[in-house]
């Protein structure tokens, strides 16, 4: 018995050994793809949740911080109501003094009349003085009010309405549209305030007020929630964004070796066809088939052509 000798062409172990590399990279670039997109959408799921609970955190934040600030106003009103009345002592003694220069002065004027009538004659005097004064301030205060440009305010509007209908618009309708505005507001300003009567009312009754500690207190871990989630958000966007840069790296580098990895492939499949058209026992095997195939049609046509021609 004979033995039969294979040998190995190191041509193609070479191609097959790249080949089988090719798969094995292949198939490690498809898990780390998938890993890296989903890291990123955990990632980008973390930051929107992130999001969505300071979103839920900051207004409830801001608004204690309200009610702080107007127990810490309160607390500056009392501070100031007691520089007040420590200035009104102050005042009272002033007051004291001109009531001592006013019996002075009626003391002196007792030295020519009676004391009640010299008394009497100063009081006039300061009543009259007081009317005088008083009514002037009114008035004065009467020709500001309302305080605002009411003139100019006037003629925009009026400007604008011509503008707006042409010679339609008059002094007298502007007025009465002005006057009807007002009316508007002035009631839907009571209906607000009447819903937020109620609204009070309705919350006075479901739960009572939170003092100040309570509510430095409720803050103070509200502001350590949200440093904690803006932390984290920030972590996650970096993620994000780490992710985002190695998949656009992998991608360009997969974009950037498929030319060679295609001309490796190709170069390994031509030796490999090379070889076969060279081994006279591959050729056999391969095309024996296709031979026998080709005779068979040629025999089929040749045979059809007979009958035709019968």
């Amino acid at each position: 018995m004979t033995e039969k000798i294979v040998t190995v062409n190191p041509d193609s172990a070479r191609a097959e050994s790249v080949r089988v590399e090719g798969v094995r990279t292949d198939a490690a670039k498809g898990p780390r793809v998938r890993t890296a997109f989903a890291n990123l959408k955990e990632s980008a799921s973390r930051s929107i949740d992130a999001t969505k609970v300071i979103g839920r955190l900051a207004p409830k934040q801001i608004k204690d911080e309200i009610q702080i600030a107007k127990f810490e106003l309160k607390d500056k009103g009392i501070g100031v109501g007691k520089g007040a009345a420590v200035a009104a002592v102050g005042l009272f003694f002033a007051l004291c003094m001109l009531i001592a220069l006013v019996s002075a002065a009626i003391l002196g004027l007792a030295e020519i009349m009676p004391g009640w009538l010299a008394a009497l004659v100063l009081a006039a005097v300061f009543l009259i003085l007081t009317a005088i004064f008083v009514l002037i301030g009114i008035g004065m205060i009467k020709k500001q009010l309302p305080f605002k440009p009411e003139s100019a305010i006037f003629g925009v509007l009026y400007d604008l309405g011509v503008l707006k209908d042409g010679s339609a618009m008059n002094s007298s309708r502007l007025k009465r549209e002005q006057e009807e505005k007002a009316k508007a507001k002035q009631e839907e300003k009571e209906a607000k305030k009447a819903a937020e009567k109620e609204e009070a009312e309705k919350e006075g009754g479901q739960a009572p007020a939170a003092n100040e500690d309570q509510l430095k207190q409720r803050t103070n871990q509200r502001r350590e929630h949200l440093k904690t989630l803006r932390d984290d958000l920030d972590l996650q966007v970096n993620s994000v964004k780490s992710e985002g840069t190695n998949l656009v790296a992998g991608s360009k580098a997969n974009v950037q070796n498929a030319p060679g990895e295609a001309k490796v492939k190709f170069a390994s499949h031509g030796r490999q066809f090379t070889q076969n058209a060279t081994d006279p026992e591959a050729l056999k095997a391969r095309w024996g088939s296709f031979a026998a195939l080709a005779a068979s049609v040629s025999a089929f046509f040749v045979f059809l052509g007979k009958l035709i021609k019968r």
